[in-house]
C-alpha cells in the first residue's frame, strides 16, 4: 500500500502542473552526453580549438574514434589548467549561445574559482587575416576569489597529456610533432616542478607553478595561452610581463565579445523564438555551422565538424548548404556547392565517400535543383544543367548495371552500394537507401526541368523515373518485413538473410519522405514503416537507428520529425523537437550518437556535429514554413508553449522556394488573439498561403500581398 501510495502522489505531482497550464515541452537538456566538446574558434578558423567539459583545452586530433570500436586515440595533446589539483569542478556554461567563451566554475576550501577560455586573433579580428597565416591564440584566464574569513594557499597546476615532444623553457611549453611543427603553451607564472612519466607512448607532464596566497575576500587571476607560434602582441607581452597582461585579459575578453556580438557576419537575427533554450539552440546551431567552415582552393568549404568529420561528406554538405541558404547566405552557399560539384568524375557521377556510395549522385542533384530554388536563381541552374545532366545519364547506367549483375534483387534498381548511417553495404548486399536517393535526386531534376523550360529532359526523365519508382515498389512489396510488434516496414537491406535491427540505417527511408516525398499520403509502404520506427522510441528518439545498435543518433530526431511533420503528425515533430534539443550538452552542442541515459555511456562521431546543428535549425524552420507544392503552409508544427501571452515568433529573410519570407507573430496579453503581419512573397510561383492557427480550418491568405491579420486562438 506504502508503494501503491508514492506512486499515486508521483503521477498526481506530475500531472498537477500540466492541468495549470505549465509546458508540456521544455528544455532542460536532461539527457545531455555526459563527456561533451564545445568549438571556441573563430568562422573559416584553421585553428579547431575545442574546451572539453572540466575546461580542458583539446588539440590536434588525430584519432579515427567515429566508429564504437575504434581504439584510436583521439586528441595529440589536451591542455587542463588547474587552480588547485583538489579543486571541485561544478559546472560549465557559455557567456552565451552566441558568444563562445567557455566558463567553468570549480570551488576548494571557500575558494570560488572561474575559468575563462576563449580564443584570440588579432589579425584576423582587425584585418580578415586568414588564422593559417596570421596570429591565433587561446586563453585561460583563472580568477579566484577566497570568499572566507582565512587566508587560503592554492597551488596552480597544469597537467598535459601530448604524444608530442613537450619541453619546459622557464615559462614556455614547446609542442613539437613529429613534422617539426611547434606549438608554444605560456604560463602566466613561475614554474616550481616538473614532473613527467610516459603511459602507453603518451607523455604526461605535470606542470607546478608557484603557491597563490589569497588574503580573506582577495580576488588574483592568472593566465595561460596556448600559442600557434606566429608573432603576436599577446605572446611577446607575455613572455616579458605575464602579470601586467592579466590586468588586459578583462579588455582582451570584451574585444572577442565585441566581435562575436557584432563583427563575426554570423547570419542571426533571422529566426525569433519564444522558447529562450530553442533559441539559444539556433543561434549556437548557426554559429557553429559557421565555425566549422573553412576556405580551400578560394572557396568556402562547409565542413561537419572540428574533428573526425573536418572535410566535405556529400551528404551531410546538402543539408549544411541548404540551412546556410534558407538563412540567407546564398551567395557563401553557392561557393560550397561549386566545390561540391568539383568532384564529379569524368562519367557524371560522384564518389566522394566511396567507390559505391551511388548516392552521392542524386544527393548532389537535389542539392543543386534546391539551392536554385531557394535563391530563385534560374540561371546559375541553367548555367549548371549540363554536368547535372550528366549526372542523369550515369543514373541510368546504373540501372543498366543493376540488371546486368549476378544479383536478381535489384534488377532495375541502383547496385549494392554503401549504406551509412548504422550499416556497412558490400557488394551483395542488395539495399534501398541508394535507390531511395537517386530516385530523389531524379525527381529533383524533372521538377527543375519543367521550371527552366527543358521540356524534353522532363518528358525523357518522367519515364525514366516512372520505371524506377514502379521497380521499387516492387521490389519493396516483395521484400516487406514484420517486426516484433506486427508492422509491415520496409528493410533496409533485401535479403532477409544480411538483415539487422528492423530502424538500422532507415535515415534514407525518412528523407524519403521528406524531403525526398516519394510516398503518396497514406501509402501502406510508408505508413507500416513509420509505425516500426514509432515502436522503437526512446527518450523520444528512434532509437539503435545508428551505428550504436544501443544507441541513439541525436539529430535523427530531425528524419524523424520532418517526415511526421510532412505527414501531418503535429505532436510528434514537436516532440522530435523537444527530445532532439535536450539530447545537446547545456553549451548547446550535439554528439552524433551517444547511449541513452540508462546504460553505459558510448559514443560516436565529431562533437560538435553540425550536420545535427543544421537539422535542428531545418525543422524549427519547417515547422513555422513549410512549402507543399504551389502553396505555403505556416504554423504547422507550431508548440502550444510558443503561443502564450506577449510571445513574439518571427522569420526575417528566410530563403523559402518562393522567395524572401518575412512575417512576425505576436500573441496579445491575454493569449487569445495574435497578430500576423506576413510581407509579400516575390517568387511568383506560390499561389496560396495557410495559416495553421486557432482552428481546424487553415486560414487562406494571398502570397503576393502585404498580410496583417488577427487569428483566434482561444474561445
Amino acid at each position: 500500500m506504502r508503494k501503491i501510495g508514492r506512486n499515486i502522489l508521483a503521477m498526481i505531482f506530475f500531472l498537477a502542473p500540466l492541468a495549470g497550464g505549465a509546458q508540456l515541452h521544455s528544455v532542460d537538456y536532461r539527457y545531455a552526453p555526459q563527456w561533451y566538446a564545445s568549438c571556441i574558434s573563430f568562422p573559416d578558423d584553421t585553428c579547431k580549438t575545442l574546451v572539453g567539459p572540466l575546461g580542458q583545452l583539446l588539440y590536434d586530433f588525430g584519432g579515427k574514434n567515429f566508429f564504437p570500436y575504434a581504439n584510436e586515440r583521439g586528441f595529440h595533446s589536451v591542455v587542463h589548467v588547474l587552480a588547485d589539483e583538489n579543486m571541485i569542478i561544478e559546472k560549465q556554461q557559455l557567456h552565451n549561445a552566441r558568444v563562445p567563451i567557455v566558463v567553468t566554475d570549480s570551488r576548494y576550501a571557500g575558494t570560488q574559482i572561474r575559468q575563462e577560455a576563449f580564443a584570440l586573433a588579432t589579425d584576423y579580428m582587425q584585418y580578415g587575416t586568414s588564422t593559417k597565416n596570421g596570429n591565433r591564440e587561446d586563453i585561460v584566464v583563472t580568477t579566484m576569489r577566497n570568499s572566507t574569513q582565512e587566508i587560503k594557499q592554492l597551488h596552480p597546476t597544469v597537467v598535459l597529456n601530448s604524444d608530442h615532444q613537450v619541453q619546459v623553457n622557464g615559462n614556455v611549453v614547446v609542442f613539437t610533432d613529429t613534422l617539426g611543427h611547434h606549438r608554444r603553451l605560456l604560463l602566466g607564472s613561475q614554474v616550481t616542478r616538473i614532473r613527467q612519466s610516459l603511459v602507453e607512448n603518451n607523455r604526461k607532464t605535470i606542470i607546478d607553478l608557484e603557491q597563490i596566497t589569497l588574503q580573506p575576500g582577495v580576488e588574483k587571476s592568472f593566465l595561460v595561452v596556448y600559442d600557434n607560434g606566429k608573432p603576436s602582441r599577446i605572446a611577446a607581452r607575455m613572455q616579458a610581463d605575464p602579470a601586467a597582461l592579466v590586468g588586459e585579459a578583462g579588455n582582451l575578453k570584451k574585444e572577442v565579445i565585441a566581435y562575436w556580438t557584432s563583427q563575426s557576419g554570423i547570419p542571426y537575427n533571422t529566426i525569433s523564438i519564444p522558447d529562450r533554450e530553442i533559441q539559444n539552440l539556433v543561434d549556437a546551431s548557426v554559429r557553429g555551422i559557421w565555425q566549422a567552415r573553412e576556405r580551400k582552393h578560394d572557396s568556402i568549404a562547409f565542413q561537419v565538424g572540428p574533428t573526425c568529420y573536418r572535410g566535405l561528406w556529400i551528404v551531410d554538405g546538402a543539408f549544411l548548404l541548404e540551412t546556410a541558404t534558407i538563412l540567407g547566405r546564398g551567395q557563401d552557399a553557392r561557393q560550397g556547392i561549386e566545390y561540391m560539384l568539383s568532384f564529379q568524375q569524368p562519367d557524371g557521377g560522384f564518389r566522394k565517400m566511396s567507390d559505391n556510395y551511388w548516392k552521392e549522385n542524386g544527393i548532389v542533384l537535389w542539392a543543386c535543383v534546391q539551392h536554385a530554388l531557394l535563391t530563385q536563381d534560374e540561371v546559375w541552374l541553367k548555367a549548371t544543367w549540363t554536368r547535372l545532366r550528366k549526372t542523369v545519364d550515369h543514373i541510368k547506367a546504373l540501372r543498366i548495371q543493376s540488371a546486368t549483375n549476378n544479383i536478381p534483387l535489384d534488377d532495375g534498381l541502383i547496385p549494392p552500394g554503401e549504406i551509412d548511417g548504422g550499416l556497412w553495404g558490400t557488394s551483395d548486399k542488395a539495399e534501398y537507401s541508394n535507390t531511395y536517393w537517386n530516385l530523389i535526386g531524379l525527381r529533383a531534376m524533372i521538377q527543375a526541368a519543367k521550371w527552366l523550360g527543358e521540356n524534353t529532359d522532363a518528358v525523357n526523365w518522367q519515364k525514366e523515373y516512372d520505371d524506377f519508382f514502379a521497380r521499387f515498389r516492387q521490389s519493396a512489396q516483395r521484400d516487406l518485413a514484420t517486426d516484433a510488434f506486427g508492422n509491415k516496414y520496409i528493410p533496409i537491406v533485401m535479403d532477409p538473410a544480411m538483415r539487422s535491427l528492423p530502424q538500422r540505417a532507415q535515415w534514407t527511408f525518412c528523407q524519403a519522405v521528406f524531403p525526398g516525398q516519394l510516398f503518396a499520403a497514406g501509402d501502406p509502404l510508408m505508413t507500416g514503416t513509420m509505425k516500426m520506427l514509432d515502436a522503437t522510441l526512446q527518450e523520444g528518439m528512434v532509437m539503435g537507428t545508428g551505428w550504436l545498435a544501443e544507441g541513439i543518433w541525436n539529430y535523427f530526431a530531425s528524419f524523424y520529425g520532418h517526415a511526421n511533420l510532412w505527414l501531418g503528425d503535429k505532436e510528434k515533430a514537436i516532440s522530435s523537437l523537444y527530445a532532439f534539443a535536450n539530447h545537446a550538452s547545456p553549451l548547446y552542442a550535439w554528439r552524433e550518437e551517444q547511449n541513452p541515459r540508462d546504460l553505459q555511456a558510448r559514443y560516436v562521431g565529431d562533437m560538435p556535429h553540425n550536420w545535427g546543428s543544421a537539422e535542428f535549425i531545418r525543422l524549427v524552420v519547417h515547422m513555422l514554413a513549410l512549402d507543399r507544392a504551389k502553396e505555403l503552409h505556416l504554423f504547422e508544427g507550431m508548440p502550444e508553449e510558443w503561443l502564450q501571452p506577449g510571445m513574439i515568433t518571427s522569420l526575417k529573410k528566410v530563403n523559402t522556394v518562393f522567395g524572401e519570407l518575412t512575417f512576425n507573430l505576436t500573441v496579445n496579453k491575454t493569449g487569445k488573439t495574435a497578430t500576423l503581419n506576413i510581407e509579400p512573397l516575390k517568387g511568383g510561383t506560390c499561389e496560396k498561403i495557410f495559416v495553421h492557427l486557432g482552428g481546424n480550418t487553415p486560414v487562406e491568405l494571398q502570397p503576393a500581398r502585404q498580410n496583417n491579420i488577427t487569428i483566434n486562438l482561444k474561445p
